[in-house]
Parts: C-alpha cells; sequence; structure tokens
C-alpha cells in the first residue's frame, strides 16, 4: 500500500480523492494548506504528493520550493492539480520539479491513475 499526501485548502478535493485512492489501495493523508502540507510531507514521508498551487499563506509553488530541496522527500513524485491552465504556469511546475499537472476540474479516477504511474515509474 502507497500512502499519497494531498495538500489542498479546498476539504472536498480530499474527500473525492480519499475514494479514488482508496478504491486502488492507497491510504491518503490530506493537509488543509501549505505549511501543514510540508510538515506531513516531512513527517509522514509519502509515497507521492498531490499539490494545489492556489492557496492563500504558503502557496503550492512555495511547497514545491521547499520540498524539492529537501533531502527527505525531494525524490517523492508530485502531482501539482490546479485550476490555473496557462501553458507557462504547467512549464514553471514542471521546471521546478512537479512530476505531472493536470487541471481542475478533474475525474478523481484519473488522478489515482496519474498517482499509480509516477509511483511506477519511481
Amino acid at each position: 500500500m502507497s500512502r499519497v499526501l494531498v495538500i489542498d485548502d479546498e476539504s472536498i478535493v480530499g474527500v473525492i480523492l480519499r475514494y479514488a485512492f482508496e478504491a486502488r489501495g492507497h491510504e491518503i493523508v490530506v493537509a488543509g494548506d501549505g505549511r501543514s502540507g510540508i510538515e506531513l510531507a516531512r513527517s509522514e514521508h509519502p509515497d507521492a504528493i498531490v499539490l494545489d498551487l492556489m492557496m492563500p499563506g504558503v502557496t503550492g509553488y512555495d511547497v514545491l520550493d521547499e520540498l524539492k530541496g529537501d533531502v527527505g522527500v525531494d525524490d517523492v513524485p508530485v502531482l501539482v492539480l490546479t485550476a490555473v491552465t496557462m501553458a507557462r504556469e504547467r512549464e514553471r511546475c514542471l521546471s521546478d520539479g512537479a512530476d505531472a499537472v493536470m487541471t481542475k476540474p478533474f475525474d478523481p479516477r484519473d488522478v489515482a491513475e496519474a498517482i499509480d504511474g509516477l509511483l511506477a515509474a519511481s
């Protein structure tokens, strides 16, 4: 069983993804903001992370920068799940260390499938 950390300020995202991930045998941990997401990534050692970009305070970009600079979690695959659809933002996420980018609205099965792909590749 893999552990997936979801970092998103919209609690419904965690609820929706919980069903999709648990149906595939994954355990899910949810953080409602960027700061607690960073702390959970360090303490829970997830196998993969789903990360929202647009969060108040510590943004997804901040989380990505901090985690990819942290030796303990820098190799954890990150899927950015965002409402931002501009190509330059997608490119920024990938150049900052994200392994994949998907846009909201989303089908939770597609997100779970993408995480399975990232886990298989890592």
